[in-house]
């Protein structure tokens, strides 16, 4: 599809009789929508002329405020904390013979689009479940500031706007 037509289709429905061209731009979470009938303006060319001068007009407003406005937001689904982009998990290791685990968060996010990046948040041992309930909850925190940080410098307004909107906070 050539960039000229981005966000536009065509419609042709004889059976229904209805002609002209769709305009569908969705960007995180947010859609519009309009169709352009050929009978309403006046044939299929200025339908077109108007459908394009309306996708331009919301697409300028978008580029505005947004960073990386032609790329979509990718969070993740929400992971085993409830938050997406960050994993807690336990890993099973092995050092002089003897069996250990260590609990991390795992941040994940893409600065690029096709690179993906892994940052790891270890949580000291505790001797106490208290103890090990502050130090989890400590580097939850950590982890959590990064991924909003990395996703932040990523999408900019966007990230911010649609985390308010869906109110993104771990379970805690």
């Amino acid at each position: 599809m050539s960039d000229d037509l981005k966000n536009i289709s065509r419609i042709d429905q004889p059976s229904k009789n209805t002609f002209g061209w769709f305009v569908r731009i969705r960007r995180d979470g947010k859609k519009i929508s309009r169709f352009f009938s050929d009978g309403k303006f006046n044939g299929k060319d200025e339908a077109l002329l108007s459908a394009k001068a309306f996708r331009d007009k919301n697409l300028k407003e978008w580029e505005g405020f947004a960073k990386n406005f032609d790329r979509a937001m990718h969070l993740g689904k929400k992971s085993n904390i409830g938050y997406p982009g960050i994993s807690y998990c336990v890993k099973s290791k092995v050092r002089n013979g003897e069996m250990y685990e260590e609990h991390v968060f795992q941040v994940s996010y893409s600065p690029e689009k096709g690179i993906h990046k892994n940052k790891s948040f270890y949580i000291p041992k505790a001797k106490s479940k208290r103890e090990f309930k502050k130090n989890y909850k400590a580097k939850l925190k950590l982890a959590i500031k990064f991924r909003d940080e990395q996703m932040i410098r990523i999408y900019g307004a966007r990230y911010v706007n649609y985390k308010k909107k869906h109110k993104l906070d771990p379970k805690r």
